[in-house]
């Protein structure tokens, strides 16, 4: 049904009965921002349909659920069409979404808390956020009419944004692996979850969600800077890729913006391939240059040392292999060769061409590394992988630079499974003709 309604959004009401036949209306959700019918975005209140008319989804939503008895929290939701302001059911979810916490946001009522309240068999009309919903004194206990009486009406907003374990540059292909880091700092205007393995990893047998960030203002703008800041804010270093830098870049678009999505908007963009992240490439080139001449040092020491403790003394090639090598690196079809010299401890220079940059390392406990080029400092991390070289700049952005192939090998473009190979060994394989199939 929403590929055959173009142009429509996907709006929600938040519903909670109780066992006396009540029904009351938090408000509800914008869950319009979507790839593949999965929510990325969702905001409240609903700032596209017009008070008057959403109210009038909210009295139908509370109509069907008093109609059969529901007690308990659901979500009755709608397609919405902006330019005939009507109303198309989908469903009735009976169960507490994991976005309650933008309805929390707006509405001041603890949803989990009013489910425990409602199980204990008191009446809605007595709960104290519900009454201060309403505006009534928390400490009394006079009636409801909640298809009529007017609740006060937020004077803030709340976007949320998923953290999903799905990689932004392969059509948001899940990913799975361990996870070693995960740093975010909560703010007055953001705060947020993860939720990960005991082991520190992101398993393949359900949703790649595995964090959720929720950010509020006294405006939609407001909410959605406050957003951007937040998710510019996490560091997660692991095996599984994110795409918290592609929705900051997503939040950045016209349409975003000035709120003219529909269902269908990401799955055109990421189609389309409209949202790119935006850094210096001659930036990112020479970051990876010294992410690859550190690491290069760090394991030709280790390679030493461990020569040293079986009793072999280094060879000359390997001590100078210390002080001078070439680092190897491809992007966009380019492949650069840069010539690495150690001037110090924690001095290199980095000469390609003609030209020669002279940089400072220091390793941080965790593994990344502070960089300082001139008056320019960057912390960076990665990691080597079968495709390629995975680094991150800090506040800026996660981009791969491929391994040089050799043009004997056959590679995936993914990680993967090998499940099966479809031409028998030495067989002829035509140009486009699959070849195997990986998982």
């Amino acid at each position: 049904m929403m590929q055959l309604c173009t142009g429509a959004r996907h709006l929600e009401v938040q519903l909670v009965g109780d066992e006396y036949g009540s029904v009351v209306a938090l408000i509800g959700r914008d869950c319009s921002t979507q790839r593949r019918f999965q929510k990325i975005f969702e905001e409240g209140p609903p700032t596209i349909a017009d008070k008057d008319d959403f109210r009038e989804a909210e009295k139908a939503a509370q109509r069907l659920a008093m109609s059969v008895g529901y007690i308990g929290a659901g979500t009755v939701e709608y397609l919405y069409k902006p330019e005939t302001k009507g109303f198309y059911f989908l469903e009735l979810n009976p169960r507490l979404q994991v976005e309650h916490p933008v309805t929390e946001g707006i509405t001041g009522v603890n949803i989990p808390a009013l489910q425990l309240q409602i199980g204990m068999g008191i009446p809605l009309e007595r709960v104290p956020d519900i009454r201060r919903f309403y505006g009534l004194d928390a400490t009394e206990t006079t009636k409801i009419d909640f298809l009529n009486d007017k609740y006060i009406y937020p004077n803030r907003h709340v976007i949320a944004a998923r953290v999903t374990a799905e990689n932004p540059d392969d059509g948001f292909r899940p990913t799975s692996g361990k996870v070693d880091r995960v740093r975010f700092q909560s703010s007055p205007s953001a705060w947020g979850y993860f939720s990960i393995g005991v082991k520190g990893a992101v398993h393949e047998f359900a949703d790649s969600q595995f964090g959720h960030i929720f950010a509020s203002g006294p405006t939609r703008e407001h909410a959605r800077k406050a957003l951007q800041l937040a998710l510019k804010n996490i560091f997660i270093v692991g095996e599984i890729r994110n795409a918290t830098e592609y929705l900051v870049e997503l939040a950045e678009t016209e349409e975003f913006k000035n709120n003219t999505i529909d269902t269908a908007w990401l799955d055109r963009l990421i189609s389309e391939k409209r949202v790119q992240m935006k850094f210096h490439a001659e930036d990112m080139i020479f970051y990876a240059a010294c992410l690859r001449a550190h690491l290069f040092v760090k394991s030709q020491k280790a390679k030493i040392l461990d020569g040293i403790q079986r009793g072999h003394l280094p060879l000359q090639t390997d001590l100078r292999l210390l002080q001078s090598f070439q680092v190897e690196l491809a992007h966009d079809s380019v492949k650069y060769n840069w010539s690495i010299n150690r001037t110090t401890q924690d001095s290199f220079a980095l000469t390609i061409g003609d030209t020669t940059l002279e940089a400072r390392f220091r390793e941080q406990p965790d593994g990344s590394l502070y960089v300082k080029c001139g008056d320019s400092v960057a912390q960076i991390s990665g990691v080597e992988e079968p495709l390629g070289l995975r680094l991150r700049v800090e506040g800026q952005v996660t981009t791969t630079f491929p391994t040089i192939r050799d043009p004997s090998e056959l590679r995936s473009d993914f990680n993967g499974k090998l499940v099966r190979y479809l031409h028998a060994d030495g067989a002829d394989v035509a140009e486009g003709e699959p070849f195997c199939e990986l998982e």
